[in-house]
């Protein structure tokens, strides 16, 4: 789709501080896989109103170049709704959508991720120190005009024109980097990023496996999520009266289920279950995953359990769901709130290696002799961990 050239400068000017509020780079991949892919761009609307995409070029600027590459930016297609994103896979447009190009097998972007970007740049000519560009209108040559010598404002950037990135702050050399605020800006900005770094989708071993994994764990095309803590995981054993390992339903013990459908454990002296979550990642080489309770007990000590099988049977005055080999991997004291969460390296204390599956809840003190079936103790509900 060709943008029109009627428009004319004063109109592009005057919707560049729209655009540059509504549309912004979210998240640049730069892919492990044979001849370094998939690699893309996911760019997001953050407005309230659909955005047309023909009204946009998007191109690259390599090697500490100050022309963009092919000596054109790339005219998008499509409209982008409010809060979607739009992925650029710089890879041959595939025959499906009308390209004559070939990917090598098992690394294209649908390969690795399931479903389509929606636009092609047509090579996989691109690796994470060079700068991509956003631009309001068609941009050529150095990206401040379009063919007829209308201007083209720079909308967003990541990275910086005319800089190598090697060894730079924004460097993601087979690695990601996704963005936290939702806010464009012309001058790339440390704060507004998390950079995932160089070999940051790298297996050592170079296992494709292993490093599409990690792709799958660590990049989201197609959903910006921005910067807060990312879950891990997948909750399970909740007590609410469905926990089921595989022989049915399994009750609380003393029908003390929490309400329904609210991701608890079963209910505790304060009315409701405890809640246990986990934030970082499940990789290894990262060793950065933190589990957090929640709705415990103010100022009681709890303990973090980890079990290498399924299991599901009442205890105390929960549901226990996981069985051996276990693992007591650390006391975490709640606070003033009943909240609390590990410290300790989960990886060390658990003895976790790429590949295994475990299976983890926080076993908390309900004392005073008001827990609702008198035990004194109750669990959260599990987090099932596949670990990479």
């Amino acid at each position: 789709m060709k943008l029109t050239y009627a428009l004319s400068s004063f109109a592009l000017l005057a919707m560049a501080g729209t655009a540059q509020a509504d549309l912004v780079i979210s998240e640049v991949v730069d892919g492990t896989l044979f001849g370094g892919r998939p690699k893309f761009v996911e760019l997001t609307n953050t407005g309230g109103a659909a955005v047309d995409m023909t009204l946009y070029s998007f191109g690259n600027f390599s090697n500490g170049g100050t022309t963009l590459g092919g000596g054109a930016a790339s005219v998008l297609t499509g409209m982008l709704a409010p809060g979607d994103s739009y992925v650029i896979a710089y890879e041959e447009v595939p025959v499906s959508q009308g390209g004559g190009g070939v990917v090598p097998p098992n690394v294209a972007f649908f390969d690795v991720y399931g479903f389509d970007a929606d636009f092609w740049m047509g090579g996989a000519y691109t690796n994470g120190d060079d700068t991509y560009a956003l631009f309001l209108g068609a941009a050529v040559g150095d990206g401040t005009m379009d063919a007829l010598g209308n201007p083209t404002p720079l909308v967003d950037v990541y990275g910086a024109i005319g800089v190598d990135g090697t060894g730079t702050a924004w460097e993601y050399t087979d690695g990601y980097s996704y963005r936290c605020s939702t806010t464009a800006s012309t001058v790339w900005i440390e704060a507004d990023w998390t950079v995932g770094g160089v070999n940051s989708l790298e297996d050592p071993g170079g296992d494709d496996v292993i490093e599409e994994a990690l792709m799958l764990a660590l990049t989201t095309p197609g959903v910006h999520t921005g910067c807060g803590p990312a879950t891990v995981g997948t909750s399970f054993c909740f007590g609410d009266g469905t926990a089921d390992i595989g022989s049915g339903p399994i009750a609380c013990p003393c029908a003390n289920e929490s309400t329904l459908g609210a991701g608890e454990g079963c209910k505790s002296s304060l009315g409701f279950g405890a809640i246990l979550t986990a934030t970082g990642s499940a990789t290894v080489a990262n060793d950065d995953l933190v589990f957090s309770i929640s709705q415990a007990r103010a100022s009681q000590p709890s303990l973090l359990v980890q079990g290498a099988t399924l299991v599901g049977v009442p205890f105390k005055d929960g549901v226990f769901c996981m069985g051996n080999p276990t693992e007591r991997i650390e006391v975490v004291f709640t606070d003033a709130n009943g909240e609390g969460s590990t410290t300790a390296s989960i990886v060390t204390e658990g003895n976790i290696t790429p590949g295994v599956t475990r299976y983890y809840q926080q076993w908390f003190r309900d004392p005073g002799g008001v827990s609702p079936c008198g035990t004194g103790s109750n669990f959260t509900q599990g987090i099932e961990i596949n670990w990479i």
